[in-house]
């Protein structure tokens, strides 16, 4: 079922000349920066990100990524990045994110990625906040 009829955030992209290969095409690491930027703008949305390293001197670690290519996004093309929270765990989130082309169901690009609180001293994982994971519910998809 797609991320459109979920609780999910929802973060507009435009394809850049950059970001385009010789193919013409989304060149695929690509859309790991696009999965990040949505992921760091969903978190916007939850609390403040710097705030939180500087009063814990904790930060998330990307620890795992499933990544699908399904079709290609091309230059000019407004994407639609959904992002949803799959598991919140102790110390680790995963993600669900899915790209589409503007004002189309059909899946561009999919990922599962998986995050680690992790103390930056000791470089351990360390349990994400209480009041963190209460803001993180809202995109908690059950």
């Amino acid at each position: 079922m797609s991320l459109k009829t979920k609780k999910t955030h929802l973060n507009k992209i435009k394809v850049r000349y950059s970001e385009v290969d010789c193919q013409r095409i989304v060149y695929n690491s690509h859309y790991l920066t696009y999965f990040d930027i949505s992921l760091s703008e969903m978190l916007e949305d939850c609390f403040d990100q710097d705030e939180y390293v500087k009063q814990t001197n904790n930060d998330f670690h990307t620890v795992g990524v499933q990544m699908s290519f399904k079709s290609p996004a091309r230059l000019n093309d407004q994407l639609e990045v959904y992002t949803g929270i799959k598991k919140l765990g102790n110390s680790s989130m995963t993600f669900t994110q899915e790209i589409y082309r503007s004002g189309s169901d059909d899946i561009i690009n999919e990922a599962v990625i998986t995050w680690v609180n992790t103390d930056q001293k000791s470089m351990k994982s360390s349990k994400i906040p209480d009041n963190i994971k209460e803001k993180l519910n809202k995109y908690l998809i059950n």
